[in-house]
């Protein structure tokens, strides 16, 4: 990551074919009195990253722009993103809750809200990912998603049920 001084924007390129990462549910070897699925962090295809991009831009409206794709001399592609500036302004835990809540998100996880009426979970959203700016909170690196199928239901059934869900992070990135 770079900030370019001129245009006061923080530039951002992917690296070794890693493009964030993408929720959604497994299936695990448990006894028959556990729910198998489970919660879960994928690496993201590059559309993927460019779906969350665009979502990120529907939270928060011109917060990411698409500055390019290299294609790189190991034969990988890259994307080049940039986002403004912001000062860091630290959240806390209460203050992210608010936020969602007051644009009718219902909290899922310790970081992860859901809203029914337009299908939009955003995952990963924590005080590191947050930042204040003026009165408003930017969710600048959170992972929004359209949930389906089998991740949908399984929202929607732990909401139901007033219970919540905790994310098992067993991602490894590989470098090349």
């Amino acid at each position: 990551m770079f900030h370019e001084e001129v245009s006061d924007r923080y530039f951002k390129v992917t690296r070794n074919g890693v493009f964030g990462l993408s929720p959604g549910i497994e299936l695990a070897l448990v006894s028959s009195a556990q729910d198998a699925r489970r919660f879960h962090l994928w690496e993201a295809s590059p559309i993927e990253y460019l779906e969350r991009l665009h979502l990120q831009n529907l939270l928060v409206p011109g917060l990411n722009r698409l500055e390019g794709i290299i294609h790189q001399a190991n034969g990988e592609l890259a994307i080049v993103t940039s986002q403004p500036r912001f000062e860091i302004i630290p959240v806390s835990v209460a203050e992210i809750d608010a936020w969602f809540a007051s644009r009718d998100f219902q909290k899922i996880t310790d970081s992860a809200y859901y809203r029914r009426e337009d299908n939009l979970g955003v995952f990963d959203a924590h005080d590191k990912n947050l930042v204040r700016a003026g009165a408003d909170l930017i969710p600048f690196d959170v992972i929004p998603c359209h949930p389906a199928g089998g991740f949908l239901a399984f929202i929607e059934e732990t909401l139901a049920a007033g219970h919540s869900l905790r994310a098992v992070r067993t991602v490894t990135t590989h470098t090349k």
